[in-house]
C-alpha cells in the first residue's frame, strides 16, 4: 500500500466502512478487505479492461457510472499490469434503490448487507455497489443530535423522521415569562415567549417532538416539586399554560425544537412571592412500584440506567406499559444546583415492560435527582431517585 502510494502520488486512507488504501481523486484502492491466497482470479479480465467490463455491466442494466474515464487514464494505470484483485466497486448515494433496479434487471446478489451488495458480473468478474460514506452529513434526529446521515430516514435509537440539519445560529434562544395571577394575586399559570438568539424576535413555528412542540419541566430549587407540562401556543405564537404555583423558587426547564434549528433546552429561574409552606417531594406511584440500577456512572460518559416495573400489591412485574407521549418512558435527570438538565427517553422503542434502559452522558460529578415518567391503564405515574456521581 505505502509503495502504491508513493508511486502514484495518492494518499493514504480509511475509507469508512471499507478499509484501509489510497485515494487519487475520486478512486480507491483498497488492501484489506479479504486474504489475497483466498482470491479466485481464474477467467478474470485483466485489471485495466476489469473497469469497462464492470461499466458496460453497469449500463446493460440502466446504471450509468458518472466517472466515464477508462481505467487506463486513472493515476493507478500501469502500475500493476498483472495485478491480482477481487472485485470492483462503484458508491451511491442511494444504496436500496440501485440495489432493486440491478436486481429488476437480472442482477444475481452473492452477498448484500445494510452497506454494500456484491453482483456476479460474469466473465469471471464481481461488481460492488457501496453505499456512500464519504459525504457531508444533512440530517439528524431532534431528540438524539448525534445521530446523523446524508440522507433521509429514521433514528435508530427512538425511530423519530431525520431532519434537515440547520445552519448555525450564534447566541442562545431565551425565554420570557410572565407570570399570570388570580383575583388572591397567587399565580394560576404561566405566559411564555421564545426569543431567536440574533434578532429576538418572537419563534412561532417549531417541530412536533415526541407528540407536542413544547415540553416544560417546573422543578422547585429545592428539588422537591416537578411537574412536566405542555403549554398550549396562542394565535400570536406565544404559549399560554394554566397551572398553579405555591409560592417559591422555581427552575423552568424547556425543551423544543424551532422549526429550522437545532433542539433546545433552555432553563429560565423565577420566583413566585407569597407565604411559602413546604412542598411535598413528587412521587405519585399510581400503584407502580420502581427500582433503579446505575452503572458506569464517571463524568463524561454514558452512564447505564435501568429500572424495573413491579405492581405495588402484587410484586409482579409489569409489562403492560403503555406508550407516553410517544415514549415508553420519559426522564428528567438535573443537577443538585440545577446546572445541568437532560430530558431523556429509553433506548428500548418499544416495551412494555418490565425494564427500561437509558444511557445519559453524566456532564459532571455531584448529586443528581432523577424523575421518571410512565403510564399504565391511562395513569401517569411519577418516581423520584436520587444519585451521587464522584470523579
Amino acid at each position: 500500500m505505502n509503495d502504491v502510494a508513493r508511486r502514484t502520488g495518492a494518499v493514504r486512507v480509511i475509507a469508512p466502512g471499507l478499509g484501509v488504501g489510497v485515494r487519487a481523486g475520486r478512486e480507491y484502492v483498497l488492501f484489506d478487505r479479504l486474504d489475497a491466497s483466498t482470491v479466485e482470479h481464474a477467467g478474470q479480465p485483466p485489471l485495466a479492461e476489469a473497469y469497462d467490463v464492470a461499466r458496460r455491466w453497469l449500463a446493460d442494466r440502466g446504471v450509468q457510472v458518472e466517472l466515464g474515464a477508462p481505467l487506463s487514464a486513472s493515476p493507478f494505470a500501469g502500475n500493476w499490469p498483472d495485478a491480482r484483485y477481487d472485485h470492483i466497486a462503484f458508491v451511491t448515494a442511494d444504496l436500496r434503490a440501485l440495489d432493486e433496479r440491478i436486481a429488476q434487471a437480472g442482477g444475481k446478489a452473492l452477498r448484500r448487507s445494510e452497506d454494500a451488495v456484491l453482483f456476479d458480473a460474469g466473465h469471471g468478474l464481481s461488481v460492488e455497489i457501496v453505499r456512500d460514506a464519504d459525504r457531508d452529513d444533512a440530517f439528524w434526529c431532534p431528540m438524539h443530535p448525534d445521530v446523523r446521515s446524508p440522507d433521509a430516514g429514521t433514528c435508530h435509537l427512538c425511530g423519530m423522521n431525520l431532519v434537515p440539519i440547520p445552519p448555525p445560529k450564534i447566541g442562545e434562544y431565551r425565554i420570557d415569562v410572565t407570570q399570570l395571577r388570580g383575583s388572591r394575586q397567587s399565580v394560576t399559570g404561566l405566559q411564555l415567549a421564545v426569543r431567536e438568539p440574533d434578532t429576538g424576535a418572537l419563534v412561532t413555528k417549531y417541530a412536533l417532538v415526541h407528540e407536542r412542540i413544547f415540553h416544560l419541566f417546573v422543578v422547585s430549587r429545592d428539588l422537591r416539586y416537578f411537574a412536566h407540562l405542555h403549554p398550549d401556543q396562542q394565535a400570536g405564537g406565544l404559549f399560554q399554560l394554566a397551572h398553579a404555583l405555591p409560592p417559591g423558587e422555581y427552575m423552568l426547564i424547556a425543551d423544543f425544537l424551532p422549526e429550522g434549528a437545532a433542539p433546545q433546552m433552555v432553563q429560565k429561574a423565577i420566583i413566585v412571592s407569597g407565604q411559602r409552606q413546604a412542598l411535598p417531594v413528587a412521587d405519585e406511584s399510581n400503584g407502580l412500584r420502581v427500582r433503579m440500577t446505575a452503572d458506569d456512572l464517571a463524568p463524561g460518559r454514558h452512564a447505564q440506567l435501568t429500572f424495573t416495573v413491579e405492581d405495588a400489591a402484587t410484586g409482579k412485574a409489569v409489562t403492560d406499559l403503555q406508550p407516553y407521549l410517544g415514549a415508553p418512558a420519559h426522564l428528567l435527570m438535573v443537577r443538585g444546583d440545577l446546572s445541568d438538565a437532560i430530558h431523556g427517553h429509553p433506548e428500548e422503542r418499544q416495551t412494555g415492560g418490565p425494564t427500561v434502559s437509558f444511557h445519559p452522558i453524566i456532564p459532571a460529578e455531584g448529586a443528581y435527582r432523577i424523575w421518571i415518567q410512565f403510564q399504565r391503564a391511562g395513569r401517569v405515574s411519577t418516581h423520584v431517585f436520587d444519585l451521587t456521581v464522584a470523579r
